[in-house]
């Protein structure tokens, strides 16, 4: 399970930040497995911590991601899209000044009915600047502006934060977008070995696999998901587009 840096937390409560941590971990393993247990997590701390802007940034950027799985999956979303951006509104009325709170903000204008590119880039560079050494923030302020394979930020998150699976992940499928299959195959499975259960990495590394006609990689790979994941939508579609011996466009966390 990923861990989290303790001397970011700013707690006085012990549980609080026990239950915050956790939550934490549980997020940043990117499935919904995670995002499930990561909302209770979170809620408990805000029992002992009501007014603490590291945990509602927390929550807004859970929801954010879970919002994004489900909208991959065909899932109604829009109401986790609104729950991230009242959280992220949350956390900067009670600290404008904490990085965390504008990434949060940053991550929830990515998608639904707030969706806005041009605040989130701005969000995401107010997080920058507050703290640059943060390998979440780093990603962020990366997928905000461009996602592109060669641009150092990525590699600057992953190196502050090597068990940051969904950075793995999303270079992994900026370099497929590009037909860099090989550097793909090799991030995607990095991410996988920090989550193998994920099944967004498994349908992404699938896919390039089908890309690069190894179409028994992308069966296998398949199968082990849908063990894990019965009725997972994505892993569904993907054994069809196997069957139907087709690519299909990787997807970022």
């Amino acid at each position: 399970m990923p861990k989290v840096n303790a001397e970011r937390i700013q707690m006085e409560e012990a549980p609080a930040q026990d239950s915050y941590l956790l939550g934490k971990r549980k997020t940043l393993l990117f499935d919904i497995e995670g995002y499930v247990d990561a909302v209770p997590l979170f809620l408990q701390a805000l029992e002992v911590s009501a007014d603490n802007p590291l945990v509602y940034s927390a929550m807004a950027e859970t929801y954010s991601y879970w919002g994004r799985r489900r909208e991959i999956n065909g899932q109604e979303c829009l109401s986790y899209y609104n729950l991230a951006y009242d959280y992220a509104r949350q956390a900067l009325s009670l600290d404008p000044d904490l990085s965390q709170a504008h990434r949060a903000m940053a991550v929830a204008l990515r998608g639904g009915e707030m969706c806005d590119g041009q605040a989130r880039r701005t969000e995401a560079r107010r997080a920058m600047e507050l703290n640059p050494y943060d390998g979440e923030t780093c990603w962020e302020f990366w997928r905000s502006h461009g996602s592109g394979p060669d641009d150092p930020i990525v590699f600057k998150a992953i190196v502050l934060d090597p068990l940051l699976c969904g950075a793995q992940n999303d270079l992994g499928v900026s370099l497929c977008e590009r037909g860099r299959l090989d550097e793909a195959v090799f991030h995607l499975k990095a991410a996988l070995r920090l989550n193998p259960r994920n099944s967004l990495f498994q349908y992404n590394l699938a896919m390039v696999c089908l890309r690069k006609g190894l179409l028994l990689d992308a069966e296998r790979i398949l199968a082990a998901a849908r063990e894990m994941h019965r009725d997972d939508p994505l892993v569904l579609s993907g054994m069809e587009l196997v069957k139907a011996e087709t690519g299909e466009a990787v997807l970022s966390a």
